[in-house]
């Protein structure tokens, strides 16, 4: 009898085991401003558009380089009994002699090995403004990767927030359905004792079985959303691989948020420091050095060159000779290809002025649209706490009531479920204040922060 009973235990203990293996792990909790440093750590996007920064300025380094005095080395091996190949070699390796003149050996040379080795140094003397021109340009071009990380770095700031705010919605929202559902179950046990004494009808015990079900529904559908929100956020950090979890209560919601009396200071703060505006700007002086490069083809360019040359057959010894050279050379006709040019880059400078005017006032219009979006909030939420405290009244003080018999059923029923909604409005109200208040602060061109860093 020992042994069966041991066995009995063991399969029951392996049962929990495994039942709690199953069971998911709890999330670690961290706050927004937590949230914010990892993902500025973590965020795959950020750290893309950081590379894409990074070989912008590289490129700066190579239109420097093109401006600088250039070394290079060479080396040259040719096998050859080409009359003229050979001569020249012979002379290249300064072991000419009188025998070599003969008629035979200028017309039917042997095969003869050069060693040719060989130093340049160049330097553009004059290329019509184009190198420098094209210095600027890759200036401005990783001037405005640099400030398009800004902008990125805003943008997932903001996603984090709204992400993090999501999250605790759904949170939230779990716990109104929970006592929503709490207080219905609660009303049916009334509503079952009130039946079983006479005093109501069975009709009030379904209808508030049917309420129950509906929370029921709600729950699940809770649970799933929350379970997305958990993961977006994840994603928005760039740390799926570890369960996080916004604070259930976030100081955040609670803090006040006093957006500034006047829209015109926030519009010239916009207009002074969004990165979007500063990408423009530096797209346009870029497409102005576009410009310059493009009209460069109708000046000459003169280059200056020193070489020196060693040329041998054996290594044993060898010729050597140097030389300086300049050179120029201006285009004549390329069947217009650089009236071409020069008329394509002054269209892209005009689509760059357009887009950068359009730009601005784009930028006026969000950041009005934000301003007032969060005065809305704000107003709203003054209306959701006002409406949730009616609701929490109105429901005690029917549900005492029905227990007096001096209320309906439906009317109960109805005061919960507009309870219900009371308290979900309240939450909403609080997260639509922090997410707009964020919000503004990206529209008016400053990192977002949490509704208690405003």
């Amino acid at each position: 009898m020992l042994r069966p009973a041991i066995t009995l235990l063991l399969v029951a203990l392996f049962s929990v085991a495994a039942r709690a293996g199953d069971t998911p792990a709890s999330p670690r909790r961290i706050s927004l401003d937590d949230a914010i440093t990892i993902a500025l750590r973590d965020n795959r996007t950020l750290k893309a558009v950081g590379f894409g920064s990074e070989a912008a300025r590289d490129q700066i380094g190579i239109a420097r380089g093109a401006m600088i005095p250039r070394l290079d080395a060479g080396e040259n091996l040719s096998y050859t009994n080409d009359p003229v190949q050979v001569f020249s070699d012979l002379l290249l390796q300064q072991d000419f002699s009188q025998r070599d003149f003969a008629l035979d050996k200028l017309n039917h040379p042997g095969f003869l090995s050069n060693f040719q080795s060989q130093v340049r140094l160049s330097f553009p003397l004059f290329a019509g403004g184009r190198l420098i021109a094209a210095y600027r340009a890759a200036g401005f071009a990783a001037d405005a990767e640099r400030w398009q990380v800004v902008q990125t770095r805003q943008s997932v700031e903001f996603a984090v927030i709204q992400s993090y705010y999501s999250a605790v919605l759904a949170e939230q929202r779990v716990g109104v359905v929970d006592r929503a559902l709490g207080a219905a179950r609660a009303h049916l046990a009334q509503a079952q004792d009130l039946f079983t004494h006479g005093m109501v009808v069975n009709s009030d015990v379904l209808r508030t079985n049917v309420l129950a079900g509906t929370f029921e529904q709600q729950r699940i559908e809770a649970e799933s959303q929350l379970g997305i929100a958990w993961a977006s956020l994840a994603h928005a950090l760039g740390d799926e691989d570890e369960r996080l979890a916004p604070l259930e209560k976030p100081a955040e919601l609670e803090a006040a948020i006093s957006p500034p009396s006047q829209l015109a200071p926030l519009v010239a703060r916009a207009a002074a420091g969004r990165s979007e505006i500063k990408i423009a700007d530096s797209r346009m002086k870029q497409a102005q050095q576009a410009v310059t490069i493009a009209r460069a083809d109708y000046l000459p360019t003169v280059e200056v060159a020193g070489v020196y040359e060693n040329d041998t057959e054996r290594f044993a010894r060898a010729g050597t000779n140097g030389a300086l050279l300049v050179t120029g050379r201006l285009n004549l006709f390329n069947g217009l290809a650089t009236q071409s040019k020069v008329d394509a880059a002054q269209a892209d400078l005009s689509r760059a002025r357009v887009l950068a005017d359009d730009l601005r006032r784009a930028v006026a219009l969000e950041v009005e649209t934000a301003y007032r979006r969060l005065v809305a909030a704000q107003q709203g939420l003054e209306v959701a706490r006002r409406d949730n405290a009616y609701a929490e009244s109105a429901l005690k003080i029917l549900e005492d009531r029905y227990g007096s018999g001096l209320a309906t059923n439906v009317t109960v029923l109805d005061a919960q479920t507009a309870r219900e909604e009371a308290d979900m409005g309240l939450v909403a109200a609080q997260v639509n204040v922090a997410v707009d208040g964020a919000a503004l602060d990206l529209a008016t061109g400053v990192d977002p922060q949490p509704a208690s860093g405003h």
